[in-house]
């Protein structure tokens, strides 16, 4: 059983790494003038902004939290936290760590998205042997539960090893404290992820905004033709009855989006003419609170008796 979830979550991760392969876009051609695209098209714009709200929230909660990290240590080298802290600090906006940090996303966004579809397939194939071999126990729950956890200890580890502050924590964990070392992690994993929620991930919103917006007249006049091309499909009785009810679902896909479009340029221009100004507050609040974290880190560490 263990062999089939370390393959599922492989494949998870293989198609994770498949679908990150996105520096093509300079050089692909738009998807504009294709229906299914067009009729997808509000659901772009709509989950490009609701990508940008969530990471600012989830940012500004993660600063929220700098300041209360020197207090969940305890007898450490305060010299060697304050160099993890800067450490976390550049790597989440350092090319190897935003590469990761794009795979990974992609990858968790799949398996939440499908992880009820794949759980099914896991837990039945792993029901089925546990039923080739006599054993009556349900399986399912157990499956499901290893392998959502995984999925995301990997993926912990695959971003981890593209961070250096990780590094550093290896090199001096007997410095750090061994009891220290589990939440001097999750505090480089907070420092980095914010970092690079602020520095990189509020920049690509804007310029994925910013391209989205381009394509709205030619999305437009695809949804038109899309609209006029499937009515008459749908009306033409030469056809089979199969193609004419595909031609309907068309048509009213390309209707739905058209009937939003509008909608979610209009509130897309919004955000877009705002975000340059949101992006920088968020910067100034960032480096604020990491500041402030380093100047405590600092303060114990002029306090702490010189190592012997």
């Amino acid at each position: 059983m263990s062999s089939r979830l370390s393959w599922a979550a492989l494949a998870v991760f293989a198609l994770g790494v498949a679908c990150q392969k996105n520096d093509s876009t300079a050089i692909a051609s738009p998807s504009s003038d294709q229906p299914g695209y067009a009729a997808r098209y509000p659901d772009e714009l709509a989950k490009a902004r609701a990508r940008f709200s969530e990471d600012e929230g989830r940012a500004r909660r993660s600063m929220g939290a700098f300041a209360g990290f020197p207090a969940e240590l305890d007898k450490t080298s305060w010299a060697d936290v304050l160099k993890v802290y800067e450490a976390a600090d550049l790597a989440g906006k350092s090319q190897e760590y935003v590469e990761r940090r794009q795979e990974t996303d992609t990858v968790a966004t799949f398996f939440s998205d499908e992880k009820a579809e794949i759980n099914k397939k896991v837990g039945g194939a792993a029901q089925y042997t546990a039923k080739q071999k006599g054993c009556t126990v349900e399986l399912f729950g157990s499956t499901s539960v290893a392998l959502e956890k995984s999925v995301e200890k990997q993926l912990e580890k695959r971003l981890r090893e593209r961070n250096e502050a990780h590094r550093l924590i290896d090199e001096h964990e007997d410095a750090l404290g061994k009891p220290n070392r589990e939440k001097l992690e999750k505090q480089a994993d907070e420092i980095s992820l914010t970092s690079y929620l602020v520095r990189v991930a509020g920049p690509m919103t804007r310029r994925k905004l910013t391209e989205l917006m381009a394509e709205s007249s030619d999305v437009k006049s695809t949804l038109d033709r899309t609209l006029s091309e499937s009515k008459e499909a749908a009306a033409d009785t030469k056809r089979s009855e199969g193609d004419r009810k595909r031609a309907q679902a068309r048509f009213e896909a390309a209707e739905k989006a058209k009937g939003r479009i509008d909608t979610e340029t209009a509130e897309a221009q919004k955000l877009l003419d705002e975000v340059e100004k949101k992006n920088q507050l968020l910067a100034d609040e960032y480096q604020q609170a990491f500041d402030g974290l380093k100047k405590k880190a600092e303060e114990k560490a002029k306090a702490s008796p010189p190592a012997s």
